[in-house]
């Protein structure tokens, strides 16, 4: 028993980066096991299965070292399918009204109708697709980003920020257990609010099967916060931190996937609104208190060599 126990874990991750990574999958995997419980529709513990594969996967001897710091990511992308276990535990109303109406008291009407009164003609049209494009970036970013600041910065910076992602995503998968809530386009389709179509993802499904695009889609009523743009907006955060006014063409993208969940009905306001606040703690949580400068590890001359060949 003893080699299961979290102390064991957590004192054989020798990495600080990875370390703390496990230790949030373990507060997220927790939730997982609990909330079923707590509604009396228990689950399969299968996060608890993957948190262990990411263990020892870790610790096999055989794992080629320039693959460890990419552990996370297949973590991520796991416990993202998982939630569809979890989330179809709940069994009262899933919410969305008390949204809707925010939204009215903020803006008058709904954002999400209102664009797609003026912008949407019943086709779809050539930006349309530069907006699908944009929506799918979001699976590409959490590994372009930090292989950038792996070959400019080195791994240690690389680490870091893979520990910021991590963080903001498993905050976002646990809140969507937590508050599952209804996406525009599903509460159109509910009656809660005009029709309205989901205009990216129609786009998207032209540009690529439509088998690979529901596989991407296991948790419909995961809203709140949007991950869309939670996690460019923190990568953006990261970005001109380390590279300062050069990052500023990367303003764009992001800009551009904030418009589009809301245009193409994935997301309401609020949602990206929730984004930016869970973008903005993992940033301070990691940079400026788990990680800062100061407390930077140097990168090892094995390292340094590697990315300059």
């Amino acid at each position: 028993m003893k080699l299961f126990s979290f102390k064991t874990i957590y004192s054989s991750v020798k990495d600080r980066n990875y370390r703390l990574i496990l230790i949030f999958f373990s507060a997220y995997t927790a939730i997982m096991l609990i909330v079923p419980l707590s509604r009396l529709v228990p689950r399969i513990p299968v996060p608890l299965m993957s948190f262990l594969l990411c263990y020892f996967l870790y610790r096999w001897k055989g794992l080629p070292r320039v693959l460890r710091p990419w552990l996370f990511y297949p973590l991520l992308v796991i416990s993202y399918w998982q939630l569809q276990f979890v989330v179809s535990s709940h069994f009262q109303e899933f919410h969305g009204a008390g949204i809707i109406a925010l939204e009215r008291s903020l803006f008058g009407q709904l954002p999400v109708v209102w664009l797609q009164e003026h912008l949407y003609r019943g086709t779809i049209a050539w930006y349309d697709y530069i907006f699908a494009v944009f929506h799918s970036s979001l699976f590409f970013i959490p590994i372009a980003f930090p292989l950038l600041l792996l070959f400019r910065k080195g791994v240690e910076r690389m680490k870091r920020a893979t520990v910021a992602i991590a963080l903001i995503t498993l905050a976002g998968y646990a809140t969507y257990v937590l508050f599952p809530l209804t996406p525009p386009w599903m509460a159109s389709l509910e009656n809660m609010i005009p029709h309205v179509e989901r205009i990216t993802l129609r786009a998207l499904g032209e540009l690529a099967p439509g088998g690979i695009i529901s596989s991407f889609s296991p948790v419909p009523r995961g809203a709140m916060p949007s991950l869309h743009a939670g996690v460019p907006i923190l990568v953006l955060m990261i970005a001109f931190r380390e590279f300062r006014c050069k990052a500023w063409w990367f303003t764009i993208i992001v800009g551009g996937i904030c418009f589009e969940i809301a245009y193409g009905a994935e997301h309401y306001i609020v949602d990206i609104i929730a984004g930016l606040a869970y973008a903005v703690a993992a940033y301070l949580i990691v940079y400026k208190w788990l990680i800062p400068d100061g407390r930077l590890a140097p990168d090892r001359p094995a390292d340094v060599k590697e990315r300059s060949i």
